[in-house]
């Protein structure tokens, strides 16, 4: 069926008058405290930590925040450190936030910036007399500012084999990464940016020449035009980050502002539900409206888009989606979305009406930095994973703990010991019985005389599905002033499933090594052996990364 072009354009402008009469939003102004900065990467990630490794950690403490730059380069808080060794730090994610084996991150540290305000030497009158510029040299040298060039990226390697006496034939994956942010190429207003994968089975190569997008994954490739000194011009596939939780859009974005204000207007199609692939059936268009400003404790940032998304040239869906976050108060943080769907089908026929069909809302407090806690209501739909590696157990408890009421809280009491508590709560109407989930660890930090960390947990769920237990202990070491690190762990796996006699035990063993042979390159090996009682399953991984 071919859309009717005309009326699609009426329905655009009217949407757009009408949408653009609700995006007032009231925020409290706030800013953030210039930090150091610090480079670091992603090295092993847990259902429950992140490890982090960086050149030093000298200049981070316990309770520095770590971030992780967005599509648009926008600073994003990932974790607090709540302990570190010679070059690595280690942290939970914060609600929402995901990052991947090898990804870039940024340590900001508070204690530098201190020691630094400390030293500076204060800038004589007669220096100001000497490097006062007119207008038009203030300005070019702006222009020289803004547009100067800056590529960085890394290009990475990785295999994942899986081989177990349960099965006739062996499981070989190859998995080739590529990410690149270009800015300003040649110093002028055009930028880029792309993360592509391309993962295929060995043994199941006609799948990539039956369709490319079986193994080729572009979750993001797009060209910027700086129309102005607030004006961009997206073109490709991009996730604005104004708009995060409705995911990429493949077409055009067009944003401008005016003082703390951006507006935006998006036409394009979203990807593939299969393959993540171009598919120009699902047309979408909509506006947005986005406040961000700056203080003293922290940040605040709000947007309110309407959308309305196509299928086959007739209106699949149409909704209002909210997104906002601030830190109005010292050490708290509060973060929500949410969609609301303004038309449904039914019998064939569209009609108007109001549900609410996503929420989040998360509240974080830190009372100082021993002790931090957070509560998150999530009520979104079920994420859908287009690659991982995640084992069953990981993909049970995520599922499992991931919607419904959860409280989380960490304490160190001392500089040695770490201290967790985790609890999620679930109850929909379809389900016959309620889902809840109870996870802890303590943390011992250094060790002496082993000079290691180690981690006790234990996780306890109980679902529609399954009821089960989970025990573990992990122990991480660094060797060769941190060139090399290691880390060891042992799980304890009991799973019964109600409404029958069958259960399943496993014991769970892991070892990674993480090699940083120069600065800007790294390979890790992983290996996972999970022994049940007649089968066995054992999982290698190795990642060659290459940064620049």
């Amino acid at each position: 069926m071919v859309p009717d072009i005309q009326k699609l354009r009426r329905q655009f402008k009217s949407y757009l008058n009408s949408s653009l009469l609700i995006m007032v939003f009231l925020c409290v102004f706030v800013s953030v405290q210039a930090q150091q900065e610090f480079t670091g990467k992603v090295t092993y990630i847990t259902s429950q930590n992140i490890y982090v490794r960086f050149d030093g950690t000298n200049d981070l403490v316990v309770g520095d925040t770590i971030f992780i730059r967005n599509e648009s380069s926008t600073m994003m808080p990932l974790m607090l450190i709540e302990s570190k060794s010679s070059y690595s730090v280690v942290g939970k994610s914060f609600p929402g936030m995901e990052v991947s084996l090898g990804q870039e991150v940024i340590g900001r540290s508070r204690r530098v910036k201190v020691a630094q305000s400390k030293t500076e030497t204060p800038v004589s009158e007669t220096t100001k007399e000497v490097t006062a510029e007119t207008p038009e040299s203030m300005e070019q040298a702006e222009q020289e500012l803004v547009f100067k060039q800056k590529i960085r990226g890394r290009i990475a390697f990785s295999s994942y084999s899986a081989f177990s006496n349960a099965t006739s034939s062996d499981s070989h994956r190859m998995r080739y990464s590529l990410s690149l942010q270009a800015n300003n190429i040649s110093n002028s207003r055009f930028s880029a940016e792309t993360y592509t994968n391309f993962s295929y089975l060995t043994s199941d190569w006609s799948a990539v020449q039956d369709n490319l997008f079986n193994a080729l994954k572009i979750y993001s490739l797009a060209v910027r035009y700086q129309a102005g000194g607030r004006s961009d011009i997206w073109l490709g596939r991009k996730i604005n980050p104004n708009l995060s939780n409705i995911g990429a859009i493949d077409g055009l974005q067009f944003e401008t502002g005016v003082s703390s204000f951006r507006f935006g207007v998006v036409a394009g199609f979203r990807p593939d539900y299969y393959d993540y692939g171009f598919n120009s059936d699902l047309l979408e268009y909509g506006v947005y409206a986005a406040h961000q400003a700056k203080g003293e404790n922290g940040s605040v940032r709000s947007s309110l888009a309407f959308f309305n998304q196509t299928n086959n040239g007739k209106t699949d869906r149409r909704f209002l989606y909210l997104q906002h976050s601030n830190s109005l108060l010292k050490n708290l943080f509060f973060f929500l979305s949410s969609e609301i769907d303004l038309y449904k089908t039914e019998n064939g026929l569209g009609k108007s009406t109001t549900s609410l069909t996503s929420f989040y809302v998360s509240l974080r407090y830190r009372f100082n930095r021993q002790l931090w806690t957070d509560a998150s209501y999530d009520n979104r739909k079920n994420v859908i994973y287009y690659e991982t590696f995640k084992s069953m157990v990981d993909q049970l408890m995520e599922e499992a703990s991931r919607q419904g009421v959860q409280f989380r809280f960490n304490y160190r009491p001392i500089s040695l010991i770490t201290v967790g508590v985790n609890s999620n709560y679930r109850k929909r109407d379809s389900d016959p019985r309620s889902s809840t989930s109870y996870f802890g660890f303590m943390s011992f930090n250094q060790v002496p005389a082993i000079n290691s960390t180690i981690t006790l947990s234990a996780n306890v769920l109980k679902t529609v599905y399954v009821d089960g237990s989970v025990f573990g202990i992990r122990m991480y070491k660094d060797f060769w002033n941190g060139k090399l690190s290691s880390s060891i762990g042992y799980r304890y796996v009991y799973y019964q499933f109600p409404g029958s006699d069958n259960s399943l035990l496993q014991h769970e063993g892991e070892i990674d090594l993480s090699w940083q042979i120069a600065r800007k390159l790294a390979l890790s090996v992983n290996y996972e052996a999970t022994l049940e009682k007649k089968d066995n399953y054992n999982r290698i991984y190795i990642n060659l990364t290459k940064r620049f």
